[in-house]
């Protein structure tokens, strides 16, 4: 029987965990040749999955149209692959025990993994949801994040994922600064920023899109 590709999905604590996010993100064609496919290949792109599987889009000031289909859409890309897949978002960290059942149906065929970085609010909650998800209690793998810069963070996930950080750097990494790393206060208004953000990049995606509609139509 061939072997089941992996899909690795990284449920981590706000602010220290979206480095890893981020810099999935940012290192998606080197991890490629690494042999892990990111699902999602720039942040808007995993913030619209994960507000579409929490339902959280009104939260977010978007309509549902805005989000509707994008994990299936990420998920059909990383087919393509016929490899080991990787995502990372924190908003899954909120996510109900059907809507965590939503996110896993959709990898049929896939080997699911998940990695918590440690940290969350309601972290046996969130452990226990996301077990049942794995399947098998050897497939949850946890990392201790408090007192972890966000190098050694990325370095550990890594590790557990099966590949190398060595050459993939995080200096480059938009807010990958480790200055605020160690004051909660500050974490909960950098991840806030940060999703405000991917919300207003979604926004402007759309009315480009419709921009190029309407250009369409005024050229015919």
């Amino acid at each position: 029987m061939a072997k089941k590709p992996k899909a690795w999905i990284h449920v981590g604590m706000p602010g220290a965990g979206d480095v890893i996010e981020l810099a999935l993100a940012h290192h998606h064609a080197a991890l490629v040749e690494l042999g892990v496919t990111c699902l999602a290949v720039t942040p808007a792109e995993s913030f619209r999955a994960a507000v579409e599987m929490t339902r959280s889009h009104k939260d977010w000031g978007l309509k549902r149209g805005d989000v509707e289909g994008q994990w299936s859409r990420l998920v059909r890309r990383g087919r393509k692959s016929r490899g080991d897949v990787v995502f990372s978002q924190s908003l899954l960290a909120s996510a109900t025990p059907e809507q965590v059942a939503l996110v896993v149906d959709a990898l049929a065929g896939y080997q699911v993994h998940v990695v918590l970085t440690t940290g969350l609010d309601d972290e046996a909650d969130a452990t226990a949801r996301w077990l049942a998800a794995c399947r098998k209690p050897e497939r949850l793998h946890l990392i201790e994040a408090d007192g972890l810069e966000p190098a050694q963070l990325w370095k550990a996930f890594g590790k557990v994922v099966g590949f190398g950080t060595a050459s993939l750097r995080l200096d480059d990494v938009p807010r990958a600064s480790a200055t605020l790393q160690t004051l909660p206060e500050a974490l909960r208004e950098v991840e806030r920023l940060a999703r405000r953000n991917a919300s207003l990049e979604v926004r402007l995606e759309e009315l480009d899109r419709k921009r190029r509609k309407l250009k369409k139509r005024l050229a015919a």
